[in-house]
């Protein structure tokens, strides 16, 4: 037990010593007017230490901001604020509830609480985010539970001639050069912002994808590593894209000046004055859509890309292939009825 001293005021001051959250030793001083009283105020400090400690006496919400506190310096900036999005939205009614009286209805009650109106990938993702939480204190009621109807959503892509007529549209504009990257090299937006002239060599004709631009939790724009290993790559510019660049600057330069938010208003007036009814992402769907007719084997395609998996590449695979649908019927059809001979 802690042992009060007298300090020279005649007050009485006791210090607790405990191991934190983060494994790190630490103190609290506590001062009362008699040796008993602080003694007293740090026996219930650590036995109050002692309680909330025990997994089954801390709140989901506790915990929570336990888990996203100890990967704030490992996660990216938009997982951190992605994941303190979830916890002011989702789940409300069970972050106040200790996590040891939790039980599998009242999480799925949660859920399709949380579900109504909203997407399939939206909840999904809330209920990845507490799952991991719970999982990693050896709590497993959020197993099998059962979640919305995942939505089918069909991949949208513009036809070459639509693209053709969107980029005669923009030439010259401040616009050109950003679609222009999405459409010739597949560049997410936050990598074609991220760029800077230290990653292009025009001599070579590359350019060196190994960092994105994207929002933290403050709502700033912030610079940060690739999701994955896979998003680091080096791609060869098409000549076009090379004469659509500006005169080069110096090395920490953006290639892109404009704000991310300032082109992205301007991209979304420019579609609809065009009717172009395709969103930026759209654009790099186009280009996974050119590597697979060009055969490109997925392996290549998914390099290219920026992708750890085939899943993207699978969904647009199936999109270009209903788009040639019509010309393989017809090719059948013309085979059948010129090549194998049937009586009438």
């Amino acid at each position: 037990m802690a042992k009060a001293k007298k300090l020279p005021s005649g007050s009485w001051r006791c210090k607790a010593y405990y191991t934190d959250e983060k494994g790190e030793y630490k103190s609290k001083s506590f001062t009362a007017s008699t040796k008993k009283e602080a003694e007293s105020m740090v026996a219930i400090f650590l036995n109050e230490r002692e309680h909330t400690n025990k997994p089954e006496n801390i709140t989901l919400g506790q915990l929570a901001d336990r888990f996203i506190e100890a990967r704030s310096n490992l996660l990216s900036p938009t997982t951190i604020a992605a994941y303190k999005k979830i916890k002011r939205n989702a789940f409300l009614e069970l972050l106040d509830v200790r996590i040891g009286v939790i039980t599998k209805e009242m999480y799925q009650k949660a859920i399709n609480n949380y579900a109504a109106g909203r997407s399939y990938k939206t909840v999904a993702n809330a209920h990845a985010f507490y799952n991991t939480v719970l999982k990693e204190n050896d709590i497993y009621i959020g197993d099998k539970v059962i979640l919305p109807q995942k939505d089918k959503k069909e991949i949208d892509i513009p036809t070459t001639d639509e693209l053709n007529s969107f980029l005669s549209l923009l030439e010259g504009s401040r616009l050109e050069l950003y679609v222009m990257f999405a459409v010739y090299l597949g560049l997410r937006r936050s990598e074609i912002f991220a760029l800077k002239w230290k990653d292009i060599d025009i001599s070579k004709k590359t350019v060196s994808i190994n960092k994105a631009k994207v929002k933290n939790e403050f709502n700033e724009w912030v610079e940060k590593k690739p999701k994955t290993f896979s998003g680091n790559r080096k791609l060869i510019m098409p000549d076009a894209l090379i004469r659509a660049l500006p005169q080069v600057g110096k090395a920490e330069d953006n290639v892109i000046q404009e704000t991310p938010d300032a082109l992205a208003s301007l991209y979304n007036r420019a579609i609809v004055k065009a009717n172009f009814p395709y969103n930026f992402h759209s654009l790099r769907h186009y280009y996974a859509s050119i590597l697979l007719a060009k055969g490109v084997p997925n392996k290549y395609a998914r390099e290219r890309m920026g992708h750890s998996t085939d899943n993207m590449l699978n969904k647009v695979y199936q999109h270009t292939m209903r788009n040639v649908e019509e010309e393989i019927d017809s090719k059948l059809n013309e085979f059948f009825n010129t090549e194998i001979k049937t009586e009438e």
